[in-house]
């Protein structure tokens, strides 16, 4: 039976299969970006985006890895029955700021190839949608903590 435990190692095993990727893809990635480079980019006769590519990609990985410790560290939480404390308020609030930051990265990559301004859509939507549970969030730790507070 699917049970609320089951979820968040659901999800706690997927942060760490996405952290592996994201190292695996830190290795290949030279490879790809040229490979996409070569095959797609070249052959229409545009000019390359080898280097571009990369450095956005590679100014991703840090904020990307920020954003999957906090979803880590806000489901231990979770876990030990504490969803509505300060500490998951911050967690929320440092993965929206990597979401703006990663939307930030590729309005560089964006300027040379248009089709990014979709990535970097995404990545303020996340990030807005994340403030808002943030502040759902910190309406509940306030009433909560009033609540403690009443006999």
């Amino acid at each position: 039976m699917w049970n609320k435990d089951k979820s968040v190692i659901l999800s706690k095993i997927l942060i760490i299969i996405m952290t592996v990727g994201i190292a695996v893809s830190c290795v290949i990635a030279p490879y790809l970006v040229r490979e996409y480079d070569e095959r797609v980019i070249l052959e229409a006769g545009l000019p390359s985006v080898y280097l571009p590519l990369l450095v956005t990609l590679y100014c991703c990985v840090p904020p990307a890895l920020t954003a999957l410790i906090s979803l880590y560290m806000l489901l231990k939480n979770i876990q030990k029955n504490n969803p509505f404390i300060k500490t998951n308020i911050t967690y929320l609030r440092i993965i929206s700021y990597c979401c703006f930051a990663g939307a930030v990265i590729f309005v560089y990559f964006a300027i040379l190839r248009p089709f990014a301004w979709v990535i970097v859509a995404a990545a303020l939507f996340f990030g807005i949608i994340l403030r808002v549970v943030k502040n759902c969030f910190q309406q509940a730790v306030a009433i909560r903590e009033e609540n403690d507070f009443t006999i």
